[in-house]
């Protein structure tokens, strides 16, 4: 348990490190993406999901394209498609269920 707790820091640190490492307007839009995401994650996988989104902008911004090239007109609606797409259940999906189950 405790070397899986290391592991976890350590990818957490590296993602930090690349994200870091980003242009500006990338940094800026990934760390926004982030901070919405994790208002939702539940689980540890939400790291691999970062880590996906972090891989498509270091290879958009080496490719020279914009960030609004990547994300469209609406960050919020980007992150959105992405977090419909994630396979473990959200913190906004356990809120529904709560609400949908507190009637029944």
């Amino acid at each position: 348990m405790i070397k899986k707790m290391i592991q976890e820091k350590r990818e957490y640190r590296d993602y930090k490190k690349r994200v870091d490492n980003l242009p500006e307007e990338y940094r800026k839009a990934m760390k926004a993406i982030e901070n919405y995401m994790w208002n939702y994650a539940k689980g540890s996988g939400m790291l691999e999901l970062l880590k996906s989104i972090l891989d498509m902008f270091e290879n958009s911004a080496s490719d020279g394209l914009s960030v609004r090239d990547v994300v469209g007109d609406d960050i919020a609606e980007f992150a959105d498609s992405l977090l419909a797409e994630f396979p473990e259940e959200t913190w906004m999906d356990k809120m529904r269920k709560k609400l949908r189950d507190s009637i029944e």
